[in-house]
């Protein structure tokens, strides 16, 4: 049987025009762009340059969906990067070395701290289902030193995802929560329920942990 992500997507690409889901930010990319996210990255090394991205996905194949990122820190919003969102079946087929570019899924699922706006429930628990096991590979062109800058100059970095509470501000969160009118904390008590997680990342992922 099909891995069921490009089902999942594609139903939800169906129910759009009956979620009042809403784009607030950038453009929609792509052709064949089925899913809106937002979550938090931050800089490798550095959880405290904390930024909150957009992210407008498109489907390549059961395994594989790519993403541009866009900023919510201004008006019109930067395109910030791009990040690559494989399943856990083809991360296992990376090499230890190219595994430690890429971080998990599973945290910023559980958490909340991934979310998918406007969504109706029954829509974003399948979605999650499907990305809770899922890793990224995310590079911003758009320096986190640059954000204030009007031209993305520098070196592209290489971002990651949060896997504890304690790693983020809760006011950068509760901030999130004002503009698209979540709540973070409900989502997490939610997914607690209704997700399950894989048993464990898979070794390799979230190598930024350990220096």
């Amino acid at each position: 049987m099909k891995n069921p992500l490009t089902l999942i997507f594609f139903f939800i690409l169906l129910l759009l025009p009956f979620a009042n889901a809403t784009v607030p930010f950038g453009q929609l990319g792509p052709q064949g762009s089925v899913l809106f996210l937002n979550a938090f990255h931050f800089v490798s090394g550095n959880s405290s340059e904390e930024l909150c991205a957009d992210h407008f996905c498109a489907i390549l194949n059961d395994d594989f969906l790519q993403c541009t990122v866009y900023n919510t820190a201004t008006t019109p919003s930067h395109l910030v990067g791009i990040e690559y969102i494989i399943s856990s079946k083809l991360f296992e087929t990376l090499d230890m070395q190219e595994r430690q570019l890429w971080h998990s899924h599973s945290y910023e699922v559980t958490s909340g701290f991934l979310i998918e706006p406007s969504m109706p429930t029954t829509i974003d628990d399948a979605a999650m289902q499907i990305l809770v096991g899922t890793y990224g590979k995310t590079a911003h062109t758009w320096r986190y030193d640059a954000k204030d800058l009007s031209v993305p100059i520098g070196v592209p970095e290489l971002v990651m995802g949060y896997t504890h509470d304690s790693q983020i501000t809760p006011d950068f969160v509760n901030a999130r929560d004002v503009l698209f009118g979540s709540n973070t904390t409900a989502i997490m008590e939610h997914r607690e329920k209704s997700i399950k997680p894989p048993a464990s990342v898979i070794p390799g992922a979230d190598s930024w942990k350990y220096g």
